[in-house]
């Protein structure tokens, strides 16, 4: 697990909403907004009010396997999908296989969507957690 720290915008139910600042993963990417300040949704056990600083763990594989999952899969299933939907329809020839191949690059994208909404459901549950309050704002 990596851990992080920012502050408590936030916090009900159980979930706080964290303002992290800029970390080292971020530094020489900057392809998202979170390389200057991001808000992570984090597990609340703890009770933090909104102005804490806190500590929180996040898990590493994370960012890594949602970026695969989210970015990948849908055009690795609808590249093989079109091209078993060509070949259904007419085989390999020039001609033949267009619709067939669009229809299946069509049901390859939304087997990918479905895949990256399974992960996404999945990933929720190991979503960052508060573990220490540093300083009460």
């Amino acid at each position: 697990m990596q851990e992080e720290e920012g502050f408590v915008l936030d916090s009900a139910d159980g979930v706080a909403h964290v303002r992290v600042g800029r970390h080292r993963e971020c530094v020489s990417c900057g392809a998202c907004g979170a390389a200057r300040q991001a808000v992570v949704e984090a597990k609340d056990a703890l009770g933090t009010a909104p102005g804490d600083f806190v500590r929180f763990t996040v898990p590493e594989h994370s960012v890594v396997l949602g970026s695969l999952i989210v970015f990948a899969v849908p055009l690795v299933l609808a590249a093989i999908f079109g091209v078993l939907g060509a070949y259904v329809e007419g085989g390999f020839a020039a001609a033949d296989g267009t619709i067939g191949g669009l229809a299946g690059a069509a049901v390859g994208l939304v087997l990918g969507g479905c895949v990256v909404r399974w992960f996404d459901r999945r990933a929720a549950r190991q979503a960052p957690e508060i573990i220490e309050i540093l300083k009460q704002g």
